[in-house]
């Protein structure tokens, strides 16, 4: 073979090697995409993670699972305290009524403290008995939602605590000690979208947020009040929730003739103005009657906070407030102060101010500076709450609510009908005689004869 043949040939070989190496990496960049898309859409789904066919605890699933994963949790009885801690969690029980997390007596049965969870399904029972135990508590959590559950035997129900944008639906939540209950720092902390469709004892839960001009039904069984102007809580009977009645960031609105008991707080108002809470009974608390929290220009008389185990009325921050007529009787704490409060406790001169159980003083005197002889039912010396907030006129005798007056408006109406029957029939006898005495258009249209 000739030296130009050599060179054809090895030419032709290098084309067809380098054709070759074109192919090969053409193969093996598609297997490398391939590969990535591959791993990429395994990691956007986490999938779903069965309990107890795989994991042998829902916490144990919670554990192992990427965020947005579901854990889906079949029937039967799960002895365990559930911890979520990861975002974008979906725990899902196969039934409400046989799926069920048992606390065993302690602690917190579920705790939420992550963001957008899902939780359905369960039934949530025996939580712990102190203070802050519950069967579902969420923690710094924002969006989650908790759905179609059963809270039952539990310290306290549910506990939004310092959430925001909680969203509950169809929950049944009965015989705990404390049903249900809110706390937040700020206004956001209140925020949550919580309907009717909640059943605490019987009673649906009325939670409204931005709203004006109403009145809850006469059956609400938890009435929080967000946010809100011009509402009115009336005639209700409030139990067994961590606050009876909560009133957050509202103005101009109402609270009377509420009973309030057997709550761990019986009516509280937070971040609240120009509002008034009266004739109502705030008594037998596990821990207070009527608390104020940065409020102001609110009315507060004519209540009974009576044998609450910690407090009668609790101040915080709340100046240019007016308290009278109170019934303030075996509270460990008549009043509680915490920081800046210099509020009004008295009507002035002859109405008079509380009725303190723990006032020691006397009555031998009378007048507005209490400087003439004779008793006059109010307490020669004032009752000293704190440097700024003196009772100056403290009842010696209980402050009884006087009954309902008789309604002046109808008997104006009556007298003002009678008066109109009377006007009337006298105006159709009148009438009825000139007609008598009118000729007739005959008499009228007759031509005299010629």
């Amino acid at each position: 073979m000739n030296k130009k043949n050599i060179v054809v040939t090895h030419a032709r070989d290098l084309k067809e090697t380098v054709i070759l190496l074109d192919a090969l990496y053409a193969v093996l960049l598609i297997s490398m995409l391939a590969s990535a898309f591959s791993v990429q859409q395994v990691e956007a789904n986490p999938g779903t993670m069965v309990v107890p066919d795989e994991y042998s605890s829902i916490q144990e699933a919670i554990d192992q699972a990427r965020p947005g994963a579901t854990v889906h949790v079949k029937a039967g009885i799960y002895l365990e305290h559930v911890v979520v801690n990861k975002n974008g969690l979906r725990l899902v029980g196969e039934d409400r009524v046989t799926t069920i997390i048992d606390g065993g007596g302690t602690g917190s049965v579920v705790y939420v403290e992550a963001n957008n969870t899902f939780f359905s399904g369960f039934t949530v029972k025996s939580s712990g008995r102190n203070m802050y135990d519950s069967g579902i508590s969420l923690h710094h959590s924002f969006n989650t939602s908790v759905s179609s559950n059963s809270v039952i035997n539990n310290n306290l129900g549910i506990y939004l605590y310092e959430s925001s944008n909680s969203i509950l639906r169809n929950n049944n939540i009965a015989d705990n000690s404390y049903n249900f209950g809110v706390f937040g720092l700020n206004l956001q902390g209140y925020i949550h979208n919580i309907d009717v469709s909640n059943i605490l004892d019987g009673k649906p839960i009325i939670y409204w947020v931005n709203q004006a001009n109403k009145q809850p039904p006469a059956n609400a069984g938890y009435v929080g009040i967000v946010n809100s102007t011009n509402i009115t809580v009336e005639n209700l009977t409030l139990t067994k929730n961590w606050q009876g009645m909560l009133f957050a960031y509202a103005a101009n609105s109402t609270i009377k003739n509420v009973t309030a008991t057997n709550n761990m707080d019986g009516i509280w108002l937070s971040e609240c103005f120009d509002c008034s809470v009266y004739g109502n009974n705030a008594s037998d608390n596990s821990w207070g009657g009527i608390a104020l929290v940065n409020s102001s220009r609110c009315s507060v008389h004519c209540n009974n906070a009576n044998n609450n185990i910690e407090y009668g009325i609790f101040l915080s921050n709340s100046s240019g407030n007016m308290f009278y007529h109170n019934n303030f009787i075996n509270n460990k704490r008549p009043a509680w102060l915490h920081g800046v409060n210099n509020n009004t406790w008295h009507d002035g001169y002859p109405s008079g101010g509380n009725y303190w159980s723990h006032y020691t003083g006397v009555d031998e005197k009378s007048g507005s500076l209490q400087d003439e002889l004779g008793g006059d039912g109010i307490g020669d010396t004032p009752y000293v709450i704190d440097l700024h907030n003196k009772d100056y006129y403290p009842l010696m005798k209980p402050w009884d609510l006087p009954p309902p007056e008789a309604p002046r408006t109808n008997i104006v109406l009556y007298v003002i009908a009678g008066i109109g029957t009377i006007i009337i029939i006298l105006s159709i006898g009148i009438y009825t005689i000139k007609l008598r005495k009118r000729p007739s258009d005959d008499s009228i249209n007759r031509v005299p004869k010629a």
